[in-house]
């Protein structure tokens, strides 16, 4: 996975108002499209992840290790402040796990095989006992 592929997940499992990714960047310095809504620990957290995984280029590999590791400086600065926030604080868990899992997928090398074309549920068509159900009036 390159540098530009991780932002692109980390939007998608985030949220573009958390992680607004410039589909056409060409450098770090135009990697965000928008302002993120935590836009000074984004932005700074987007360069420690280059400058830590050592990229030239948007498209130079990252390892989730060394991603890791520039996260946790941030991290401990952040939760640390006396004016972090309740959201500050889930988005730094959730960047954790989102990273977790967008490594985990993308070193899947087993994949299991799709399963039978079954139905799981019987479908009973409604339209023939339709006609048998009356509705009797007391007037």
């Amino acid at each position: 996975m390159n540098f530009k592929e991780l932002l692109a997940q980390l939007e998608e499992r985030l949220g573009y108002h958390q992680f607004p990714v410039n589909p056409a960047a060409t450098n770090i310095k135009n990697v965000f499209e928008g302002s993120p809504l935590h836009h000074d620990m984004m932005t700074g957290l987007a360069r420690s992840i280059y400058v830590a995984n050592a990229c030239r280029r948007l498209t130079d590999p990252v390892i989730l290790e060394k991603t890791l590791q520039a996260l946790a400086p941030i991290r401990q600065e952040t939760l640390r402040a006396a004016r972090t926030d309740v959201d500050l604080y889930r988005l730094l868990d959730e960047l954790g796990t989102a990273l977790n899992e967008i490594f985990a997928e993308g070193h899947a090398t087993i994949k299991l095989p799709a399963p039978p074309n079954r139905r799981s549920a019987i479908i009973i068509p409604l339209a023939p006992y339709r006609h048998q159900r009356r509705l009797k009036s007391l007037a």
